[in-house]
């Protein structure tokens, strides 16, 4: 300590603690804000790191699904060879399968492309005539592939009114907010009152929009499932047609009038069915899946066997 001229020993005292308490506060604050800048610093690296990570993936997502998005065509583009050599055959009887593909992709790249008969299952649209009257011999097996199903038969009256021009109702309030045209996709059945996803779930497999609702002969004798084949014609059973699958394994009918081979349908019902039926199917189902990079890539279209497509989405 210093002793002053007035000889105030504390008060020179005081003002020495007083400096040295002034220059430890000035060194805390600094390192506070040499903390607070370093901590700033930091987040704005870490976000720029971030956002320049989050950048860089999804460019990567967008190139790869770029990639599978052109690899699901090309699977589209490769399905038509199975399609054209259909023409040189005799009959068809492939429900649905998977189309090998010969190239090899690469070891992050993966394609499946599967292929469904259409003309294995009741075209939906064909109740309703293209004048649009009730087709009195289709709106019937509707009904009984309904009945088939377990599921209430008053449906197809309720689905008749949705596809056909007119206004009347078939039963209270069928008409209401009716497409009052043919389907596009069996996915609209869905948007039909009483048709909720549980019913839709049992149905969809054996039903198609795709289809000449002007001919009978749309089903594939050598595809169609048990349900399909109970609903074409009135007295066909359960079991009959189990005969005819056991018998299709070993010997596909190469004309629909060869049902009649088959035990228990030497009767009216083959004769009926043959009429109803054709060896040979025109209409597929394609659906081809692209992975890349664990980016995948689904194109889902419908195509005859000349090749025009009727139907496509991409997802």
């Amino acid at each position: 300590m210093i002793k002053s001229s007035e000889g105030r020993w504390q008060e020179a005292e005081g003002k020495g603690t007083i400096k040295c308490s002034h220059q430890l506060n000035s060194s805390g604050s600094a390192l506070i804000v040499t903390l607070l800048l370093i901590s700033i610093l930091t987040g704005l690296v870490v976000d720029f790191v971030y956002d320049v990570h989050i950048d860089t993936s999804s460019l990567a997502n967008w190139s790869n699904a770029q990639k599978a998005s052109l690899i699901a065509k090309s699977g589209q583009n490769l399905s038509t060879l199975y399609l054209n050599d259909i023409k040189n055959e005799k009959y068809t009887d492939q429900r649905d399968f998977e189309m090998p593909v010969g190239q090899y992709l690469g070891g992050s790249i993966d394609l499946i492309i599967k292929i469904e008969d259409e003309n294995s299952k009741f075209n939906v649209n064909s109740i309703i005539t293209e004048r649009g009257d009730t087709n009195d011999k289709h709106l019937p097996s509707l009904k009984k592939l309904f009945e088939y199903l377990n599921i209430n038969p008053d449906l197809t009256l309720v689905i008749a009114d949705w596809i056909d021009p007119d206004i009347e109702p078939r039963l209270a309030d069928s008409e209401y907010n009716a497409k009052n045209s043919f389907l596009w996709s069996v996915d609209e059945l869905k948007l039909i009152e009483g048709i909720d996803e549980k019913t839709f779930d049992r149905i969809s497999p054996y039903i198609t929009v795709f289809g000449d609702s002007s001919l009978d002969n749309t089903i594939n004798i050598n595809t169609a499932d048990v349900p399909v084949l109970v609903c074409l014609v009135e007295n066909m059973t359960e079991a009959l047609a189990n005969n005819i699958i056991e018998y299709r394994k070993d010997s596909p009918f190469e004309h629909s009038t060869h049902v009649q081979r088959v035990s228990g349908m030497e009767s009216s019902i083959g004769i009926l069915l043959g009429g109803k039926t054709s060896s040979k199917s025109k209409i597929f189902r394609v659906t081809t899946t692209s992975t890349v990079n664990g980016i995948s890539r689904v194109i889902e279209s419908v195509m005859d066997t000349s090749r025009e497509v009727h139907f496509w989405r991409e997802g």
